[in-house]
């Protein structure tokens, strides 16, 4: 037993917070946990407007601990933090991997050139992405088993560069657009900072949906 709803070390861990229904609500992070509550700072304004007693599920990232799962129930909430309490199920699963974010977002990658002999670029436009997996499209033909480095901004002020090898290629569509599954080669190292970009595209996309 630890004495608190989750282990301490969850604190700091980047997480998502839906409905029971999985609903997206909004994103944020683990600021205190307590023997009977879980304290999570956020920025989104969306909660102002969940009343006390909703139900809702987090889903939790952290490399070290493991993907979790929690549902509990609104205690507070307003803008900047939102408290969970009477936690009535907390599920571990191995699903952070799989965790999938659709986004439509312009990069730049880099190749060695088989055709040139020269290491060459090229714009692509990322279309969905996971941990270890992304799907993009771009006018540029790559074959099988290429190696791109391309580039995700993490914030205005930092970006992180990963490397995919090209394992599946699609139909050509519009605009002679090819498009291409990649399995990410080094996400492994980054995983919470991955994460924290994949949520953030998520809400992004959830915005401007609305």
């Amino acid at each position: 037993m630890t004495g608190t709803v989750i282990p301490l070390e969850y604190v700091g861990s980047v997480c998502e917070i839906k409905t029971s229904e999985n609903t997206f609500i909004t994103t944020g992070k683990i600021s205190a946990v307590a023997a009977d509550k879980i304290k999570i700072s956020v920025k989104s304004k969306a909660l102002k407007s969940v009343p006390y007693g909703y139900r809702v599920k987090m889903n939790i990232f952290n490399s070290k601990m493991g993907f979790r799962v929690i549902e509990g129930k609104v205690y507070t909430s307003g803008f900047g933090s939102v408290s969970i309490t009477d936690v009535y199920s907390i599920i571990e699963k191995e699903r952070r991997k799989s965790f999938r974010v659709d986004m439509n977002m312009a990069s730049k990658a880099f190749f060695d050139n088989t055709y040139t002999g020269r290491y060459s670029s090229t714009e692509i436009i990322i279309k969905n992405m996971s941990l270890n997996g992304i799907k993009f499209t771009s006018r540029h033909h790559f074959d099988m088993g290429t190696v791109l480095n391309f580039g995700i901004q993490l914030n205005k002020r930092k970006s992180m560069d990963l490397e995919c090898t090209i394992i599946r290629r699609g139909a050509e569509g519009t605009g002679g657009q090819m498009s291409y599954i990649g399995k990410i080669i080094n996400s492994s190292e980054n995983e919470d900072a991955v994460c924290s970009f994949l949520l953030q595209k998520q809400g992004e996309m959830l915005n401007n949906s609305k």
